[in-house]
């Protein structure tokens, strides 16, 4: 009898145990776009790796085709949160008054030795007529997208710095497969290329390397947050980024090709594991910090080529928000590789 009452005494205790501790916190729900690709990948340790569930949050994907089609979700807060690829159609948008910012950093520029390469025909080079850049005036230059692209912006400034303009040059959209028989059967003259095609075009023997590190460091693909997410749930953005971040801290150095890391890449861009080793790391910043620079001198240059609809230039307060990524380094600590 004793040991029943000993029983039902432990069972009572944890019984009241937990009606004090109340019922568990239901978990933030967030709405987030993604282009099916590399540049994001912290997003995607941040879920595999179980970072969201320990803030709490409960991401729920939501594939889209470009960065123009999320930021459209994002302004009208039907989404909370994307992986956006910078372009001019993004600048528009904060012209516009479009209530979305810029809160972290995605993949980023390699400092040296970036994947994405200007290349021109070696019949060109060989025959002393394309030297530089600067000597592209008049020709016609392959760009995947067109005018206003994240590629045209390494194209535009490579021009700028030569001395010229967009319009010295003809921009020809052409996507990045069809590129190395364009050079082959020279109805192109340059372009603007990243592996596996500029491989191809360079093993090929029929183009050589004209220009490289156009756009050294930029911050070319971000993260972004609706502003009704920031005003009305602006706690859960805090914990979001702070996964974030702890998915771009797992994936540095050495660990990026861990076999963890690789199970969350495949679960969500279009690749395989073989490509993945194959190809070159992308970079991305430990802290995703938001690089203000890099934001101001895209959009100086969108704007200097044209391919904005306006001319006045945008105060950074209405394109970025930096404070998300600092916050979450304040929570994380300093990253120590």
């Amino acid at each position: 009898m004793k040991k029943g009452k000993v029983v039902l005494g432990w069972i009572g205790a944890v019984v009241l145990l937990m009606s004090l501790a109340g019922p568990a916190v239901a978990a933030d729900k967030v709405k987030v776009a993604y282009v099916a690709i590399m540049n994001f990948a912290p997003l995607y340790l941040a879920i595999e790796r179980g970072f969201m569930k320990e803030q709490n949050i409960e991401v729920e994907m939501q594939k889209v085709a470009s960065g123009t089609e999320a930021m459209a979700f994002l302004a009208q807060g039907s989404l909370d949160a994307g992986g956006i690829g910078i372009g001019a159609s993004t600048y528009n948008a904060f012209n516009k008054g479009f209530d979305l910012r810029i809160v972290g950093s995605a993949a980023v520029q390699p400092r040296k030795d970036g994947p994405t390469i200007i290349i021109v025909r070696k019949d060109l080079r060989d025959s002393g007529k394309v030297k530089s850049v600067a000597d592209l005036k008049g020709m016609k230059v392959a760009l995947a997208g067109g005018p206003g692209t994240t590629g045209a912006y390494f194209v535009a400034r490579a021009l700028k710095d030569a001395g010229l303009t967009v319009k010295d040059i003809e921009i020809v959209n052409l996507a990045n497969p069809d590129m190395p028989l364009a050079i082959e059967k020279s109805s192109i003259d340059a372009a603007l290329v990243g592996p596996p095609y500029s491989d191809q075009i360079l093993a090929g023997g029929k183009g050589v390397l004209l220009a490289k590190d156009t756009a050294p460091g930029a911050m070319t693909t971000v993260f972004m947050y609706s502003g009704k997410f920031i005003k009305e749930r602006p706690d859960a953005a805090k914990r979001f980024m702070v996964a974030l971040v702890q998915g771009s801290r797992a994936m540095q150095g050495n660990k990026y090709l861990d076999p963890a890391n690789m199970k969350g890449y495949l679960r969500y861009v279009t690749s395989t594991e073989a490509a993945i080793r194959a190809g070159k790391p992308q970079v991305y910043d430990p802290d995703l910090k938001v690089d203000i620079d890099s934001v101001k001198n895209m959009e100086e240059i969108f704007r200097w080529a044209g391919w904005t609809n306006y001319t006045t230039e945008i105060p950074q307060e209405k394109m970025a928000d930096a404070s998300f990524a600092a916050n979450a380094v304040k929570v994380l600590g300093p990253y120590k590789p």
